[in-house]
Order: C-alpha cells, then structure tokens, then sequence
C-alpha cells in the first residue's frame, strides 16, 4: 500500500520549466493542449469536409439524384440502398460501430494506463497509427469510397484509444482547483480556435479557387492539411512533452491485463453507486449528455447534407460557427461556474442546447435555409463549449483523491458508452422512412436525461465534502451552509470488496473528438 502511494505521489511531480512562457512552465499542460488541437483538427475535418463527400459518392453508388431536376430547387428523396442500408444512414452507421467498438476498448486502455509503465510508450504508438490512417483520405474518389468509410472507423477508433491515454494526464496537471479550471477553459479555447482557423483555411482557398460546390476536391484539401498539422504536432507532443508514468498499482497474479480493466469497472461502478451519490449522478449525466452531443455532429451533417442539401463548403461554413461560439462558450462556462457553481452552470449549458436542437428540428425544414441554419449552429457551439468545460471541471474535482487518473478512466468511459444508441436510433427512423426531424428532435431525450441527472446531483459544495475536498466555488444553495455530506461509511461487507479486488481502475478516453 505504501509502494502505490509512493508510486502515485511520484506520478502526479509534473515538470515545471520556469523559463517556458505557456501554462507556467508545465510541459505536459502544453502537450495537453498540443495533442487535444491537433485531433480535434482531423476530426472536424472528416466531420465537415470527408463525410459530406462519402455521403454523396454513396447516393451516386446507389443511383441517387446529388443535384435538383432542371428548374427545380429540391432533390428528390432517396430511397434506394447501397450495402444494405440507404446512403443516408452511411455515416450514423459507422457512428454507431465506433462507438461499441470504443466502448470494448476502454477498459482495456485503462489497464495499460494503471497497470503497466507503457502509458507514454502507447501513447505514441496510437498517435502514429492515427496520424498515418490520415493519409490515404486525402486520395478519396468514386472508386474508394467504401473502403475510405471503413478507414474512417478505424481512424475513430485510434482516435478514441489516443484520447484515452491523454486524458489520463488530465487530472495529473495540477492539484490547484482554481488553476485546473483556467487551464480547462483555455484547452477548449485553443481547441475551437484552431479547428475555427482550419475551417477558415480550407473555405477561403477553395471560395478563391471558385471551386465551391466541388466536394471532393474541399475533402482533399481539408485532410491534406489534417494530415500535415497532425505530422508536426503529434511526434512533438509525445517525444518531447508528456513524460514517462510508472504504474499505479501492481497487477494481481491471477489476473489477466485483457480482463483486469473489465472486473475493475464493474467493481468501481458498484463502490462508486454505493458512497458517492454525487459522482454516481455525475457520471450518468455525461453518459447521455455526451451520447447526445457526440450524435449532433454526425446526425447534423447527415441532415444538412441529404435534406437541406447543403455543399461541403457550406457544412463547413455551419460547423465553422458552431465553432466560433464554442470560444465564448468556454468563457461563459468559467464566468457562470465561478457565479454559481460547475454543477449549476452544466444545467444552463443544457438547458441551451435542448432549446437550439428542438429549434433546429422545427425551423430546419428545407434547402435554402441558410440563415435559421448558421444561427443555430452559432447557438449550439456556445453550449457545447460551455458544457464541455464544465465537464472537465467536474470530472477532475469531484472525485476522491489519490484516485484521479483510475476515475478520469470512469469519466470517458460514461461519455462513450451509450455513443452507440442516437446513432442507432437515427438510423431506424431514416431507414423506416420516417422525418429526418424526428431523428433530430431524439436527440434532446437525452439532454433532458442528463440535465435531470445534475438535478439529482445536489450542490458542487456538497459533491466536493462526500470526497472530502473543499471547494473555492460559491454555492447559492440556501441550504449549503446548515447542511453538510460526508462520504457513506463503508460496511464490512464494503470493505471486503475494496480489500479483495485491488484498487479502482477501469477505461480511459473525449473526449477529441474526437469528443
């Protein structure tokens, strides 16, 4: 016991150069933000710019109109099918599979992180598979579609298992509360800024080429520079930034690091269900919070792409916004959390994005709908930076000390585990012939169940006592100060559980973005 406390206290000393002018000299703070930047790129990319071509490559393989009649302005409905589904379910499809695929992966990754000295050496590994993956999208055409589809899976899914390594280093960057949430907010900052500049990049060169409605050669471009950005920055971040972890507990003789990660999630989620009422909320919350806003991207770009018949220019234009309002989401998140508390100012986050998703499902009707269109996507990136900080925020204070990177594992594990059902859902309303809208409006069920879960939560003040932590955040509950919770007193039979299995671990993860 006294081994891993050592081991653990070691693994959380960062380096600190004093002449390094970024996040006072904390390297790994840099390779945070580094690493986060440079996948957020290739994912809003393949996002924006590859599925749309995918989209129209698979209409055109199974017989589809891709362009209105002549004198007309509105495609008419595909209902053909290409590899068993329409092309219009091609891209939730593959949402779908990642998303089970990740989930099975996790606690895997979790394993190697807590169990094993190779965090960094992984860490590395993954980065140049996912930044090789990238280069062949760059050679998309009508004969490679599929193939570049399924790429795209194993891309995400690289992606999720390089997501997984990084944000283990998350909770390990300080142990100063007020300190975590300025450098939260400045990584989704400087995340949105740099898929904003790319976004722009790739618009403005093809807006200048007078190749607008050319998909295929946006697609091109976008993943060319995808793949240059994520060749730099990548092998610097993982060679040069992030340090070396010893493990943080020793793997049990008659254990298996295929199965540990497993056992250990299932243990954790039982001790966590049983003393922390407020991180067992917390964790419920960002299951379905996060199945909804990862389904957005996909779900968004599928709908402007086969009913509004938006260009890959044009979806980037949108995507582009969502962007633009995600940089004073990140801001608004750190104002309201500082006014309120985290857990009052993830509720305000949801809250706005339930009412942009039902909007988008009524006004969003038709082609030619730019306008209603860019001001939601406008909408939407607010509160999908504003909530994503506060996650973050969350997840590295309400948890039990000494406990950070095992229950950083939980935290992206509960955004990915449910990812797989908006996609499958999407998919049986479009594949019943039932409106795309319906589709759309599904998603805010899951908003609806998140916000209810930080309802059950209770007060940041009291979720920080039940793990023995105080807090610099005010609480406007009445009743935090004649009240105050303490974490459950184990039973024996608690007791006995924690002592037979070794200490909590499980998954690790997007959280790009991935995420």
């Amino acid at each position: 016991m006294q081994q891993e406390q050592e081991t653990s206290a070691l693994s959380r000393q960062m380096p600190c150069l004093p002449t390094w002018p970024l996040y006072q000299g904390n390297r790994e703070a840099l390779g945070w933000a580094l690493d986060g930047a440079a996948r957020s790129i290739q994912f809003i990319g393949a996002g924006a710019f590859l599925s749309t071509s995918l989209l129209r490559m698979a209409k055109e393989a199974a017989g589809c109109e891709t362009e209105p009649p002549p004198g007309e302005t509105v495609i008419s409905e595909c209902n053909e099918t290409i590899y068993g589904i329409k092309p219009s379910s091609l891209l939730t499809t593959y949402t779908m599979v990642v998303g089970v695929a990740s989930s099975a992966m996790l606690p895997l990754m979790g394993a190697v992180i807590d169990y094993t000295r190779h965090r960094l050496l992984v860490g590395r590994i993954v980065s140049f598979v996912f930044t090789i993956c990238i280069l062949p999208t760059i050679f998309l055409n009508e004969s490679n579609w599929f193939a570049i589809a399924v790429l795209q899976v194993v891309i995400s899914f690289v992606g999720w298992a390089q997501t997984a390594v990084t944000y283990a280093y998350l909770p390990e960057l300080t142990d100063d509360e007020l300190l975590l949430g300025e450098w939260t907010k400045s990584f989704t900052i400087w995340q949105f800024i740099s898929m904003v500049l790319f976004l722009a990049a790739v618009i403005g060169s093809v807006s200048v080429a007078g190749k607008d409605g050319d998909d295929l050669l946006t697609s091109q471009i976008a993943m060319s520079v995808a793949f240059a950005v994520n060749a730099i920055l990548l092998p610097y971040v993982w060679v040069f930034l992030f340090e070396k972890r010893q493990p943080l507990h020793q793997l049990p003789e008659e254990r298996s690091l295929w199965t540990i990660g497993f056992v250990q999630l299932y243990n954790t989620s039982k001790h966590i269900a049983k003393n922390y009422r407020s991180l067992k909320w917390f964790y419920i919350s960002i299951a379905f919070s996060d199945a909804g806003i990862q389904a957005l991207a996909t779900v968004a770009i599928t709908y402007l792409t086969d009913q509004l018949q938006f260009t890959a220019r044009e979806n980037g234009v949108a995507i582009l916004l969502m962007l633009v309002g995600s940089i004073p989401g990140g801001v608004v998140s750190n104002f309201c959390s500082r006014r309120l508390d985290p857990i009052r100012s993830s509720q305000l986050a949801l809250v706005l994005l339930i009412v942009a998703t039902g909007l988008f499902a009524i006004f969003a009707t038709g082609p030619d709908q730019y306008s209603r269109t860019y001001v939601l996507a406008f909408v939407w990136g607010i509160g999908v930076g504003w909530k994503w900080t506060c996650d973050r925020l969350l997840a590295s204070s309400v948890i039990p000390e000494g406990q950070d990177t095992e229950l950083m594992g939980v935290f992206l594990f509960s955004g990915q585990c449910l990812s797989w059902m908006p996609p499958l859902v999407f998919t049986a309303i479009n594949e019943s012939g039932v409106s795309q809208r319906i589709g759309v409006a599904s998603l805010d069920v899951y908003l609806v169940i998140s916000l209810f879960g930080y309802c059950f939560m209770g007060t940041y003040t009291k979720a920080r006592e039940e793990v023995n932590r105080g807090t610099v955040y005010a609480s406007r509950d009445p009743m935090a100060d004649a009240e105050t919770t303490g974490p459950k007193k184990a039973n024996a039979k608690d007791i006995e559980e924690l002592e037979a299995a070794p200490d909590i671990t499980d998954a690790v993860h997007k959280s790009t973005s991935n995420k």
